[in-house]
């Protein structure tokens, strides 16, 4: 079973479900939390996520819970190339608006705002 949660401070509570592979690719703090009481024990948490700014971290769930932690900044392209053009992956749902690149600051600020995922710059 899958599950795609936003990791705002919302689904801490919401989430009653533990997983034995979670990625957390929210880009906030919260998301972190909510990866870490998610995973079940011994599970697998692969951290896809950058944010801004220091997380506090709580150890005790990976400790307690025996929680294996991988980080992941990059991938294999090639591979989801492949996936994206064949259409078993559509990204489209993570595009909260596009933008033109003339409008990138405004692009920047919009990304900032809570609940946006990816902003796209078209170049046209």
């Amino acid at each position: 079973m899958t599950k795609q949660v936003r990791g705002d401070a919302s689904d801490l509570t919401r989430v009653k479900e533990n997983y034995r592979l979670v990625v957390e690719a929210t880009g906030s703090p919260t998301g972190f939390a909510l990866a870490q009481r998610i995973t079940e024990p011994r599970g697998t948490l692969l951290l896809k996520s950058t944010f801004h700014g220091a997380a506090s971290v709580e150890t005790w769930p990976i400790v307690v819970k025996e929680i294996t932690v991988f980080g992941s900044r990059c991938g294999p392209f090639a591979k989801a190339i492949a996936l994206l053009r064949s259409g078993k992956v559509d990204p489209t749902p993570l595009i909260s608006r596009s933008f033109a690149m003339k409008d990138a600051p405004a692009a920047i600020g919009y990304a900032q705002k809570r609940g946006v995922l990816k902003v796209l710059l078209k170049n046209n």
